[in-house]
């Protein structure tokens, strides 16, 4: 996918577009699947009983809420979205839940984070670095931003890997997938992107190695789900 797709304009209207539908398609398009991704992803957050978390690309909230679900009382996640559109429903998930003591929620670029160095215990980006015309700068702010130490978390899809899961897994992101998504979202825009963005995004150990440049260390990965998506794990030195 070249970067003219990836025109950030763009995209945040596409996601505001499908933003009251985003949660129920993201259940059935993963077949609910997508909480147990979620759930794995942050249990590689580092950071102890009054740490601060940042869940970038938030979305709607379902990392926010698993973050405050899985961690201590005094644990705070502050959640940036650079879609308005998402971040209205995330924001009215948040004060439903109660939670506006422990959530911070506000508008912001991760190629462009406004918070000091080392602000973060660890930071996460769920489904999102996809979206990034520039994903490299958005990795090396994610790591600006945590203190040393701490780990920046990314899930993301990936092409499967599985030789005999690869074709038909194709053929459901680029037909199936994009069917689906315009019935149940009524826009039909946004499951032609949201496919090729899937399966152009680079493979798990291109973006290990891209985490790497920006100087994270110690980087791992490992794949879910016959390796549709993977969770990677880099340290902050």
């Amino acid at each position: 996918m070249n970067k003219s797709v990836k025109d950030p304009e763009k995209i945040q209207s596409m996601f505001s577009t499908i933003a009251g539908r985003y949660d129920l398609l993201n259940r059935v398009l993963s077949l609910g699947i997508d909480r147990y991704w979620r759930k794995l992803a942050v249990r590689q957050l580092k950071g102890g009983p009054d740490a601060h978390f940042l869940d970038v690309a938030t979305g709607t909230c379902d990392v926010t809420l698993e973050i405050i679900k899985q961690c201590p009382p005094g644990v705070k996640v502050t959640g940036v979205d650079f879609s308005e559109g998402m971040l209205e429903f995330g924001r009215e998930k948040i004060i439903n839940a109660g939670l506006q003591e422990r959530v911070n929620i506000r508008f912001a670029d991760v190629t462009e984070l406004p918070f000091e160095d080392g602000s973060f215990d660890s930071c996460i980006i769920a489904f999102g670095i996809r979206n990034v015309q520039d994903y490299k700068k958005g990795i090396s702010e994610m790591a600006r931003v945590v203190k040393k130490g701490g780990k920046v978390v990314i899930l993301e899809f990936t092409t499967a890997q599985n030789k005999f899961l690869k074709m038909p897994y194709e053929f459901y992101i680029r037909r199936v997938l994009p069917f689906i998504g315009e019935l149940i979202s009524g826009k039909k825009g946004a499951y032609k992107y949201l496919p090729a963005s899937m399966l152009e995004f680079p493979p798990p150990e291109e973006l290990k190695m891209a985490m790497e440049e920006t100087g994270l260390k110690d980087v791992v990965f490992n794949k879910l789900t016959f390796g549709i998506t993977a969770v990677h794990v880099g340290t902050v030195v």
